[in-house]
């Protein structure tokens, strides 16, 4: 297989050989004894590898069942779809508590969910979703012991919070055609979390941690263990509790406080400078914290002068209400501005929380219970609760469209400012606020996860095997807001006069008509900071509810065995059928359902759809140890889905693997996949929230519009093409005997994807001449945007390819000890969408605008390596992160095409490198009676990296890629009985 890196510049060969002479790998399946441990098993590691290794002094008990992923036909053949597995082991060298932390550390994963990443948003708070490829969570699979976990979210995600990691044994992730054997949503992969459910003993750990900087602190602990009853019952459990502080506002952290954001030039080539400038020291030039007057109108309603005659514009209220002139930076525009006043006080950054708090516990239970020399038992049962608190954006309005025009009889007004509006003849005008005195809207979300499992296992004879089993599964989120501004009263209470007493009141309650009295209308003071009443303050601002429950029963029978046998070996067969019924009722309060809320409304939502399914697999030995090869395996899998919603489709997988000779081996799959819109998709809620964009139809100009997001029930199933190819070299013997290395080339092409394109791409594509994106947007009277419908739609094609290469190395030292290392890379060749106006390819786009798609870097390389000696172990992780480019749709001086005068030109569109490094050691002390103690201590962020100033949605930079806490250390330690 040809890898042609010079697309890369050959970066991705470069690094891979200096990251490789600094740190590797990842440790393998933990020991009680602290001793020099193997490796974890390879990238697809082949069945009858990880069945040697788990016969070995350091692998799981003999009685305990071979597990593989990514197939129905057990442990008997040799699968040809590629494979990572990432045992237990890992989580414990690098202290990660979260299960879902440590796969999105991984190279093929994109941290797109978690804490970091939840900025001013609303959900599944704090939830750590799973996204393969970049392909969007709702695109993986999650399993546990190959069977689905129930959603844990509207969108059908799993929220791997819920999975105790102290129960696991290994995670193995699919890379390639799944659908065929394990149903939709297989579209990216398979995540399969397989427990150990032979656990003996007791564990346990407890561990906490804080920031360099005194934030981001932790704890976590857990309890788990597992024992039997005679020779035929066992039974494992365990919970878990983890608390995260959470990181504070934009203002804590330098490289988001210098508020680089992106400045339009309007017109652009203006002073000879590109549309577009990423710039710090960013301040908004329409709006402050006491308020800030722009234009001014007379009584006819017209404009008085321009923006430079007009008489008020550029008067500022300080804190206590007075007047006072504003200082105006340079590169003015609608919103923003270069320098000027306003720095560490600008209403879309400053007060974003960089990390949101968490609090989660999750227990698990199974028994299995063998009731006869043939049939076994066994049953599941979970719960898990997370709960999250986000800052809302605090409000803002900067022309008027909310707060509406500020009139003359305004008592409020100061009297300095009233006396020049009667001398300029100004009978309104428009004042631009960030209303940090009253603060942002605090959601707190709750989700409450529920499953049971029963299933039982009956062989038939030495080659046939069935197993049916029922699945009940139940999660209810609920979401409470507080302190939000409600839209309609805001501009009744601001828009205050005198009464016939001399008493201010609102104008609804003093004009003529009646039909527009408000009695609980309190008027407010816009004018300064906190000189409003308590009254009128909760007049303007409420309080959300949104409860969502959803319902999931699974049944499933399965059948295995072999037909016949062929002189390579016996050909199995396995066939199954299935019925899944997900059902999803929402409720909220009344000012949500009408998006009456500035921010975090909820929705009322309900639907159900049902699924029957029907599968069949096949494996076919065709040559054993014969002189055309070592081995050659062909297998093929085809599953019938029908849904209730959109219709039958039919999924399938074909494949091989080939060694021509002892330690070379050849594999590749052809697949078509599926995935059905979800309940959310379908009959979810439609939010409606209010973002900064650029709009190319003016230019560039800077504009703030809501969008509304949200369901669609006329989806359709997205359709996969998928295809994988690769190679694993296994030396026998000697020096090369300790080392292995995979390298599979992946290629996925979905059609119908399902998507919200981004409010930014919708009026790009506008702009471009896709006129039906141009239905979703409305514009004012000023030809400004004032909302943008980005509903979910099949309008996409999503295409990715790349490659997973995995390299491992273990050496003994003699008396130094033993060293076990790991390099785990992803190179990606696309990451392209596809609409009707073209392809945009977010392969190296390691920035993310708000309002858009984000991409992934070209390559990512994850590495650890394990020095053990005696008791002792310490631990290097080392991820590395390439160059890239901040914008798919920006054209920087660096980029063919640049043009200054060009609205999508900008000055700087390259995002830098990042290095980081981790350092884990551990300290076991076991005693006599065969207890083992275990102490440890972890450095994550050993170089201090501040992540890149970049504008974004999460703050100051990407947070899906880069940390935002800094250097962070934990202890803790850990016991077996």
């Amino acid at each position: 297989m040809m890898i042609d890196f010079a697309w890369t510049r050959g970066r991705v060969g470069t690094s891979l050989i200096a990251l490789a002479a600094t740190i590797a790998a990842t440790p393998a399946a933990a020991q009680d004894t602290g001793a020099a441990q193997p490796s974890a098993p390879l990238n697809a590691t082949p069945v009858e590898e990880r069945a040697a290794e788990q016969q070995a002094d350091d692998a799981v008990p003999p009685s305990q069942e071979i597990v593989v992923t990514g197939s129905r036909l057990g442990a008997n053949f040799t699968a040809p779809t590629p494979v990572t597995s990432i045992s237990s082991e890992r989580l414990d060298a690098l202290s990660v508590n979260n299960v879902g932390e440590a796969l999105n550390q991984l190279p093929s994963f994109r941290a797109s969910s978690g804490p970091a990443q939840q900025a001013n948003l609303g959900g599944n708070i704090g939830a750590r979703l799973l996204d393969l490829r970049g392909l969007d969570p709702q695109r993986t699979l999650v399993l546990v012991d190959g069977r689905r976990f129930v959603p844990s979210t509207s969108q059908g995600s799993v929220d791997t919070n819920l999975i105790p990691s102290s129960l696991i044994r290994t995670i193995d992730v699919v890379t390639g055609g799944a659908s065929a054997a394990y149903g939709s949503d297989a579209i990216a992969g398979v995540v399969n979390f397989v427990l150990d459910r032979r656990k003996e003993g007791l564990d346990g750990e407890i561990a906490a941690g804080v920031s360099e900087r005194g934030d981001d602190g932790n704890f976590f602990a857990s309890l788990s263990g597992g024992f039997g009853i005679g020779d035929r019952i066992h039974i494992v459990g365990a919970v878990e509790y983890e608390k995260l502080e959470g990181l504070g506002t934009c203002n804590t952290r330098s490289w988001c406080a210098n508020q680089t954001l992106i400045l339009g030039n309007t017109p652009p080539g203006t002073g000879g400078l590109p549309a577009n400038l990423i710039v710090p020291g960013v301040n908004t030039s329409t709006m402050t914290p006491g308020g800030l007057i722009n234009r001014s109108y007379n009584a006819a309603g017209q404009v008085i002068g321009t923006t430079a005659t007009d008489p008020l514009r550029g008067t500022k209220f300080l804190a206590d209400g007075t007047p006072g002139a504003f200082q105006y930076g340079t590169l003015v525009g609608p919103l923003f501005m270069l320098g000027g006043e306003g720095l560490g006080r600008n209403g879309f950054v400053s007060r974003l929380r960089l990390k949101a708090p968490l609090e989660r516990v999750s227990a698990y239970g199974a028994l299995t219970a063998e009731l006869t020399d043939n049939v076994t038992l066994t049953t599941d049962l979970s719960y898990g609760k997370v709960t999250g608190t986000v800052d809302a954006a605090i409000f803002r309005d900067f022309n008027a469209s909310l707060m509406g025009r500020i009139r003359r009889d305004n008592p409020f007004i100061p009297a300095g400012v009233a006396a020049a509006m009667d001398a300029n003849g100004v009978n309104s005008f428009i004042l631009g606020r960030a209303y940090f005195d009253l603060g942002p809207a605090i959601g707190v979300s709750d989700t409450e996860t529920y499953r049971g499992v029963v299933g039982l296992e009956a062989r038939l004879n030495e080659n046939w095997t069935v197993e049916g089993f029922y699945q009940y599964g139940r999660t209810i989120f609920e979401q409470r807001s507080t302190n939000s501004v409600i839209l309609s009263r805001l501009p009744r209470a601001i828009d205050a006069v005198r009464n016939g007493a001399g008493q201010i009141v609102c104008r609804v309650n003093a004009d003529a008509s009646t039909t527009n009295d408000d009695p609980a209308c309190v008027p407010f003071n816009p004018f300064g900071e906190n000189n409003y009443s308590a009254a009128s303050a909760a007049y303007i601002t409420g309080n959300g509810l949104q409860r969502t429950e959803s319902d999931q029963h699974v049944a499933a029978l399965d059948v295995r065995g072999s037909l016949f046998a062929l002189p390579a070996g016996a050909v199995t067969v396995a066939v199954g059928a299935e019925y899944r019924r997900d059902a999803i009722v929402g409720t909220a309060d009344p000012i949500s359902v009408a998006n009456g809320f500035y921010t975090l409304n909820g929705s009322a939502l309900s639907g159900a759809v049902e699924v029957r399914e029907a599968y069949g697999e096949i494996a076919v030995p065709v040559l054993a140890e014969s002189a055309l090869g070592h081995l050659l395996d062909l297998n093929g899998a085809i599953r019938r889905t029908d849904y209730s919603t959109t219709g039958a489709v039919t999924t399938w997988k074909v494949g091989a693997v080939y060694e021509p000779v002892d330690g070379i081996r050849l594999r590749a799959t052809r697949s078509r996949d599926i995935r059905a819109p979800n309940l959310f998709e379908l009959f979810g809620p439609r939010t409606r929230r209010s973002i900064g964009l650029s709009d190319p139809q003016l230019g560039g100009l800077q504009t703030n519009p809501f969008v509304t997001s949200g369901s669609n029930p006329n989806l359709s199933v997205e359709k996969a093409d998928s295809w994988t190819a690769g190679v694993v070299l296994t030396p026998r013997g000697g020096f090369l005997g300790r080392f292995r290395v995979s390298a599979d080339y992946y290629n996925i092409e979905v059609d119908d994807a399902i998507g919200l394109l981004g409010a930014q791409t919708l009026v790009n594509r506008c702009f471009e001449g896709v006129t039906a994106f141009c239905n979703q947007i409305t514009r004012d009277e000023f030809g400004q945007i004032s909302d943008i419908q980005d509903v979910y739609l099949n309008s996409n094609a999503l295409r990715t390819s790349g490659f997973d290469i995995e390299m491992q190395y273990r050496q003994r030292l003699g008396r130094m000890g033993d060293l076990n290392a790991q390099i785990i890379a992803n190179i990606t060749q696309e990451l392209t969408t596809v609409d009707s106006a073209g392809a945009v390819d977010r392969a190296g786009q390691t920035g993310l605008r708000t309002g858009t798609i984000p991409g992934v870097p070209d390559y990512v390389i994850d590495g650890v390596i394990t020095w053990t000696i005696d008791n002792f172990q310490l631990t290097g992780h080392g991820r590395y992160i390439p160059e890239g480019i901040y914008w798919t749709n920006f054209v920087g001086p660096n980029d063919p095409g640049y043009s200054i005068t060009s609205p999508n030109s900008v000055d700087d569109n390259s995002v830098p490198s990042r290095f980081y490094l981790d350092f884990t050691a551990r300290l076991n002390v076991d005693t006599a009676d065969g207890r083992r103690f275990q102490l440890f201590g972890t450095v994550n962020n050993v170089l201090d990296r501040d992540p890149p100033s970049l504008p974004g949605p999460f703050g100051g930079t990407n947070q899906i890629l880069f940390d935002p806490v800094g250097r962070a250390f934990k202890m803790g330690a850990r016991f077996h009985l």
